[in-house]
């Protein structure tokens, strides 16, 4: 894999939404601290919700006369778009906090008022650090909610777009989550770790909750799809 965008960019943005797709590609593949596994996981999940949106919108300009269904898709794409921003900037803050934890990690350590803040620095970093995943999750469950109520109520022929936009984001759950399981050890509170796994837990079980809810949704509607062609065909 060539790195020669990576080289072209001179100083690497701060954010991963200003690189282009081939930039984000070759910066991951690099040997660049960032992006890593956190941003890139809620990178793809904001795209997932994007491909949720799409199914929601398509399906709102296609709504007709049908005035309950058009405000129920409307209100859906505002709340999913205020989701998307706000998903958005936790990609970001996921690689601002390694940094922020690279940084504590390089400071001087000769003396014992050095090792002390040192010590200190680091352990703001790595609560910061798996603090963000979790919030990340939080977030991306809500947007798995918005994708419940769109794989309920966006036309069929758009609901392969919804329902795989909701695999991106569950996987995206566990995949984020990955960094409390590798930072809480590295916490010297016994209390905080065992809360911020407490906090993982929950989240895990609550994103398989709803994305099983939203493959038995669509497993009905591709049902339904497939009952009302049978029935067409045999008149």
């Amino acid at each position: 894999m060539s790195s020669l965008h990576i080289r072209s960019l001179g100083e690497t943005p701060t954010s991963i939404w200003a690189l282009n797709a081939t930039q984000v590609r070759d910066l991951t593949a690099s040997l660049s601290p960032t992006p890593g596994g956190g941003s890139i996981s809620i990178f793809t999940a904001t795209l997932g919700l994007a491909l949720v949106h799409k199914g929601a919108s398509i399906s709102l300009k296609r709504s007709g006369e049908d005035v309950p269904r058009r405000e129920a898709l409307m209100e859906l794409c505002e709340r999913i778009n205020s989701t998307l921003v706000s998903m958005s900037g936790f990609a970001d803050d996921d690689s601002q906090a390694f940094r922020n934890y690279l940084v504590a990690r390089s400071l001087p350590r000769t003396t014992e008022e050095e090792k002390t803040l040192r010590n200190a620095a680091m352990e703001t970093a790595i609560l910061h650090a798996t603090r963000i995943p979790i919030a990340s999750a939080k977030e991306i469950c809500v947007a798995l909610a918005q994708a419940e109520r769109a794989v309920k109520i966006s036309d069929h022929h758009l609901l392969t777009d919804v329902f795989g936009g909701a695999i991106l984001m569950k996987a995206a759950v566990e995949a984020v989550l990955l960094n409390v399981v590798a930072n809480v050890f590295l916490l010297s509170d016994e209390g905080m770790r065992a809360a911020l796994q407490q906090e993982r837990i929950e989240l895990e079980r609550s994103s398989c909750a709803i994305h099983e809810a939203i493959a038995r949704a669509y497993q009905a509607r591709t049902a339904e799809e497939l009952s009302d062609i049978s029935a067409n065909s045999a008149h």
